[in-house]
């Protein structure tokens, strides 16, 4: 019989290159991807990135492609990053890059080279459930790793033609592996969130893509006295303490973002916290849409540690999530993720997220 092919979403990091040394030394017929997203130099997506992709595959003796991809990248991933921004919230652009380009444009171009399989260096695994036919994504065993959060979004079509190699492994393991394969970028640093954004940061970024220019406004109090003034809304984030300058004889935070009137709402730490949310846009990923109001744990951010919530779906687009205790820094832009367990029942909110204030 054929080998199975597997095409590999190489980044030119080294958690995709050792996916891609997994893979062929377990006899798998590979081929190397990599996605050219931006032509311009960031912290990832730059052309050293495609070079070292490309040694890698050499290193490997398997072919590697370079995959343009800057017009969707731009339309759908850094056009809704800055729009995000100018409306006051927080995106969240691995959430939008993953179901629409890696996991959407990238796999059906893999398809279409005849591969069967596109595989990742994410930490996350995915699991075919008998009883139920779905597959269902699971937390990666390195928790602090684990990156289900960001692949929440991926619909049904998406997991049963995805490989994660390194889920089951952690970090440091996946590192020394690097050195054990001679791969040459096994202390190559990883790229974070938004990696996409240069040197120059956040602000820059934002107003050379859109030709915006961030104005100064007021930051307020809950009953609207005027405490200070910030420097544009983009560079602010909610639950900010950092860089607020207000002398008020207690820590103050940014509890809330007006981008209509261009106003920072602060406050101290008591306001951040906040039992109930309405998020958007769900996906269901090992349960069917639920009837009514079910328990689970739910996450509304990378780094927040889920808590148990009742989670119940509101007309045909809506999600109503009740903590069990009140969450801090609830934010417009990010993700609500809900588990059971290990497993992700599915998300809500890539576009949209509110909370309800006083919940």
């Amino acid at each position: 019989m054929p080998r199975e092919k597997i095409a590999v979403a190489m980044s030119g990091g080294v958690d995709s290159s050792v996916a891609a040394a997994f893979l062929v030394r377990k006899g798998y017929d590979v081929f190397g991807l990599t996605m050219e997203l931006t032509g311009k130099e960031s912290r990832c997506c730059s052309m050293k990135d495609i070079r070292d992709a490309r040694d890698v595959a050499n290193r490997l003796s398997i072919p590697h492609y370079v995959i343009p991809m800057r017009d969707l990248f731009q339309s759908r991933v850094i056009d809704y990053f800055t729009g995000e921004y100018i409306r006051g919230r927080t995106p969240n652009p691995c959430a939008v890059c993953n179901p629409v380009v890696k996991f959407g444009a990238l796999m059906e171009k893999a398809m279409q080279m005849g591969a069967d399989r596109l595989a990742t260096g994410h930490y996350a695994v995915v699991k075919y459930g008998a009883e139920t036919g779905r597959f269902v994504l699971m937390r990666a065993r390195e928790k602090g790793k684990d990156q289900s959060y960001f692949l929440s979004r991926l619909p049904q079509q998406a997991l049963k033609r995805v490989l994660f190699p390194v889920g089951n492994f952690s970090k440091s393991k996946i590192r020394e592996l690097a050195t054990r394969f001679g791969l040459g970028v096994a202390e190559k640093t990883e790229s974070m969130d938004a990696c996409f954004l240069p040197d120059t940061g956040l602000i820059d970024f934002i107003e050379k893509e859109t030709g915006t220019s961030f104005e100064p406004g007021p930051m307020v109090d809950e009953n609207g006295k005027e405490l200070g003034r910030h420097r544009g809304i983009a560079g602010y984030t909610i639950g900010q303490r950092k860089g607020l300058d207000i002398a008020a004889g207690i820590p103050i935070y940014v509890t809330r973002i007006e981008a209509c009137t261009n106003t920072l709402v602060v406050g101290p730490k008591e306001r951040l916290y906040h039992s109930r949310l309405t998020a958007t846009d769900p996906v269901w990923i090992s349960i069917d849409k639920p009837a009514g109001p079910m328990r689970a744990r739910v996450r509304i951010r990378y780094k927040h540690r889920p808590a148990w919530a009742s989670v119940e779906p509101s007309g045909q687009n809506e999600v109503n999530v009740h903590f069990d205790s009140a969450q801090r820094a609830i934010t417009p832009g990010q993700l609500a993720v809900f588990y059971d367990g290990e497993a992700v029942l599915g998300s809500a909110g890539s576009t949209q997220f509110r909370r309800i204030e006083h919940g």
